[in-house]
């Protein structure tokens, strides 16, 4: 779906004394999916403007803002855009001539963008109609969609978002299973200390608080259900939670069904298996803004409804908005090292990370290559929805302490 931002250039023939446009713009422009909305807020000191906008398609589903700077001279008002504060990966900057009209309804732009063949990375020849009416007094409609929804002032820096993450606590479960008591289920040596390395990370660098992490070291199946009870008491609309599983993953192919192998697990009966079906009903019973499943197991995509990459294209503070039923796992329906290749880079892009705010989907795009061309095995990470569980297309952040 391709939309296009705009360098504006506005004719204001036969007028002596340039009009004030400061203040919010909202209508509409023509591109080739279809018809946007637009919110463009102007400020003006003098002859310089500077400002942020948005246009987002009618449906909601896609949009992009960006923050501009321009000028007055003479009868004419170029605008440039600066940045993209975010975008949609096929957004591309274009120029927009409009004229100033204004009458006793109030004070409109109106007229066609095309393409910047010099800057912008716009085709050639594209084109539609922009009509444009300026907010008197500001409209809650403009004022949401482009001050408090995205990009107030504050949160072109993040703060706005950073400021909502703060008053939101962060709960962690870790599961760590290795001393495996049934025979026939094989010892592993990493899953603890394993889980106990991304804890630390996430205590001393991210905002996961110890009074809401619970570490659950070879627990038996019991031990794990009260875990996920006990999360669905206290999490709370605002709330993230985080959900880590390293130990035995079981995939039955006839039954096409993934299992997680707690400590007393045997191989003779599935009596103490916990099922990748009753994990989802546990955590749709989690009211958390977002929950965050990582899993390091064998076949533990299997989880996964389905396995596609999120592109990064919205602002945060849009994708925190919607509420998101993620997991990202350490592969797909294979078999999977006890020396994790998969936790080594997990931990290390966590380390590096030099952003306030980092969401699931760039923390995986940052670590999967490496974890594929460092496994021996061949092994491909997977990122994806936990179907059935309320995801809506949000996303969980990170918000880093020390930035």
């Amino acid at each position: 779906m391709k939309h296009f931002l705009f360098f504006f250039l506005l004719s204001l023939p036969g007028h002596a004394q340039i009009p004030n446009l400061s203040g919010d713009w909202s209508g509409t422009t023509q591109t080739l999916s279809g018809t946007y909305q637009v919110f463009d807020h102007i400020q003006q000191k003098g002859l310089t403007l500077s400002g942020y906008g948005k246009i987002v398609n009618v449906q909601k589903t896609d949009s992009s803002a960006y923050q501009f700077e321009g000028y007055i001279k003479g009868d004419d008002i170029q605008i440039t855009l600066t940045k993209f504060i975010y975008k949609s990966p096929l957004a591309c900057l274009s120029k927009i001539k409009l004229k100033y009209r204004i009458d006793d309804q109030g004070d409109y732009l109106f007229g066609k963008w095309g393409g910047n063949l010099v800057f912008g990375g716009c085709l050639p020849g594209i084109g539609g109609k922009v009509e444009l009416m300026k907010e008197q007094p500001v409209s809650t409609a403009v004022s949401i969609a482009v001050s408090q929804e995205i990009i107030e002032k504050a949160d072109l820096t993040g703060q706005a978002l950073a400021d909502r993450l703060n008053q939101a606590n962060y709960y962690a479960l870790f599961i760590g299973i290795e001393d495996y008591t049934s025979a026939g289920v094989s010892v592993l040596n990493q899953p603890v200390a394993d889980g106990m390395k991304l804890l630390d990370v996430l205590q001393q660098q991210y905002t996961f608080n110890p009074e809401h992490s619970i570490f659950l070291k070879n627990p038996d199946r019991t031990s794990i259900i009260e875990s996920f009870e006990a999360l669905s008491k206290v999490v709370t609309s605002k709330d993230q939670v985080l959900i880590f599983y390293a130990g035995h993953g079981v995939w039955d192919q006839e039954l096409e069904q993934g299992y997680w192998l707690p400590v007393d697990a045997s191989l003779e009966s599935r009596a103490n298996w916990l099922s990748n079906s009753t994990i989802r009903d546990y955590l749709r019973g989690i009211q958390s803004r977002h929950t965050l499943l990582i899993t390091d197991a064998c076949f533990s995509g299997g989880i996964l409804k389905e396995r596609a990459v999120f592109a990064n294209s919205k602002a945060m503070l849009e994708l925190y908005n919607l509420p998101s039923r993620k997991a990202i796992t350490s592969g797909t329906l294979t078999a999977v090292p006890d020396n994790s290749v998969f936790i080594k880079y997990l931990i290390k892009n966590l380390l590096s990370n030099t952003q306030p705010m980092l969401s699931a989907s760039e923390l995986f795009n940052d670590f999967k290559i490496a974890v594929i061309n460092n496994s021996p095995s061949g092994q491909v990470p997977q990122l994806g929805v936990i179907g059935q569980c309320g995801d809506e297309g949000g996303e969980f952040i990170f918000l880093n302490m020390k930035k």
